[in-house]
């Protein structure tokens, strides 16, 4: 510890008492840092591995990016009469496979239709179509929507709903 000490009489203060000294005590500071330097020296070495393995070759290949997905939603007007529209455009149901097909073109590039329809069963998740339909349209509206996608090739048709957990 530092001090500063002056004999009695000297500029010491009064009667003998020692002055403060406002000098910051840097040794316990110095103490800690090398101790820390200490540490790390030892730890370095540690941290770099000197030890060369050969490791295998990926064959995976790096996963595309999926397809925008195609929409087709169902909207009941009240008066009995259900409106669809595939993505945001609203269609006729006698021209729904068409223009389902045609947009879902669009959307997927990578492949054709036909050649989405000849895939294995298990990896052709992107020939989906999606299916959003109104509370309140009638069950049987959304079977002729699906009829009319299942006549033009469409065997993937999802239904989609709200979550309603948030």
């Amino acid at each position: 510890m530092g001090a500063k000490i002056s004999a009695p009489g000297h500029g010491g203060g009064k009667r003998g008492r020692l002055d403060v000294n406002s000098d910051p005590n840097v040794i316990p500071f110095i103490d800690v840092m090398l101790v820390l330097l200490i540490i790390f020296m030892i730890a370095a070495p540690i941290a770099s591995v000197d030890v060369t393995v050969d490791m295998p070759e990926s064959r995976i290949m790096s996963s595309k990016r999926p397809p925008k997905p195609t929409w087709i939603s169902l909207q009941d007007n009240g008066s009995g009469q259900t409106r669809t529209y595939v993505m945001n455009d609203e269609v006729p149901i006698e021209r729904l496979g068409e223009v389902a097909i045609e947009e879902w073109q669009k959307n997927t590039r990578a492949v054709t239709f036909d050649e989405c329809m000849a895939e294995a069963e298990g990896t052709s998740i992107h020939c989906r179509i999606y299916i959003r339909a109104d509370a309140a349209t009638r069950y049987k509206n959304v079977m002729r929507v699906m009829n009319e996608l299942n006549s033009r090739g469409f065997t993937k048709v999802a239904l989609v709903t709200e979550d309603r957990r948030r």
